[in-house]
């Protein structure tokens, strides 16, 4: 397996031709879902190398890596800081100023609301418009505030970081 690229202060990105917009409920892994799905590629995984991107500090939450996806997404990045999640090491998260525990979280589980992606995508094909909810992700919380319907988990994947790819996920269930 290939060594994770870090990710390197001062390294810039040019904003992609094809983006998608961020919304402000969306978590940076899955804007570069998004991001991949949109401009054609099989995986986030792929996308990552094929442009020497670094996916996993990211999933980290590492500010560098947040600031890097935001160039390359063209949106602004205190917005994608404030709904993403930084793993502290050993379990423990942070989003904004809380503390949150490995239990907080569904990490390699994808949760979603049938209705949301009724609603946002029109074909499977279009999985990239559909934004994963940063609610979505924690365990508490088992049923959609905007619909009142369940959260429903797609099928477990064999590997984690597929597990992480949320439009792959939709394309593939």
């Amino acid at each position: 397996m290939a060594k994770s690229l870090p990710a390197i202060p001062g390294n810039t990105f040019p904003q992609l031709p094809l983006t998608v917009r961020h919304a402000a409920f969306e978590p940076a892994s899955s804007l570069l879902s998004r991001l991949a799905a949109r401009n054609g590629a099989s995986s986030m995984q792929r996308f990552c190398g094929d442009i020497a991107f670094p996916i996993d500090p990211l999933f980290r939450g590492e500010g560098i890596a947040i600031e890097q996806l935001a160039q390359l997404a063209g949106c602004d990045v205190a917005a994608l800081e404030r709904v993403s999640v930084r793993h502290l090491g050993k379990g423990h998260f942070r989003l904004r100023d809380e503390f949150a525990s490995l239990q907080s979280f569904q990490r390699l589980r994808v949760r979603v609301c049938p209705e949301c992606v009724r609603a946002e995508s029109p074909s499977a094909a279009e999985s990239w418009r559909v934004p994963r909810r940063l609610q979505w992700k924690f365990s508490s919380i088992r049923s959609c505030p905007e619909h009142g319907c369940m959260l429903v988990s797609l099928p477990p994947e064999k590997f984690s970081k597929d597990a992480r790819d949320f439009s792959a996920q939709l394309r593939k269930h």
